[in-house]
């Protein structure tokens, strides 16, 4: 399974996004094994701008299966965070919460050099796509 991040969806939706990343998930999806979580729609539908491009997202993102942010995510989330910050990596709680959504479920594919980070210190299995 892939968990793919609001950083690689914004590169795919946008009409000058790169190709390679485009194919990438296109691939990904094709595989039937891409996954999302609730606060990766939120980033991603709350920048789009036409409300007809709004509705086609979300009927995309709402045929994907789901990893839900329930009490233990939130609770690793904020392990996480705490250990972190005690090391000096300060990091966004939206990244966090992704994370600990994405551990020991699926592959964490992104654009954004928070999730190494966050690897550095735990066992995320993560991508960075470029």
């Amino acid at each position: 399974m892939f968990l793919v991040d609001s950083s690689v969806w914004i590169e795919y939706f946008r009409p000058a996004g790169s190709k390679h990343i485009k194919n990438k998930v296109k691939e990904f999806l094709r595989s039937g094994s891409v996954v999302t979580c609730g606060i990766i729609q939120v980033e991603v539908l709350r920048g789009i701008k036409i409300e007809k491009d709004f509705n086609d997202v979300c009927e995309s993102f709402y045929s994907l299966p789901v990893i839900h942010i329930d009490e233990d995510v939130i609770k690793r989330a904020a392990r996480w965070g705490y250990e972190m910050d005690r090391k000096g990596k300060i990091l966004p709680t939206t990244d966090l919460i992704i994370a600990a959504a994405a551990f020991q479920k699926a592959r964490l594919l992104h654009l954004d050099a928070d999730f190494k980070t966050i690897a550095d210190f735990f066992p995320l299995e993560e991508e960075l796509l470029d």
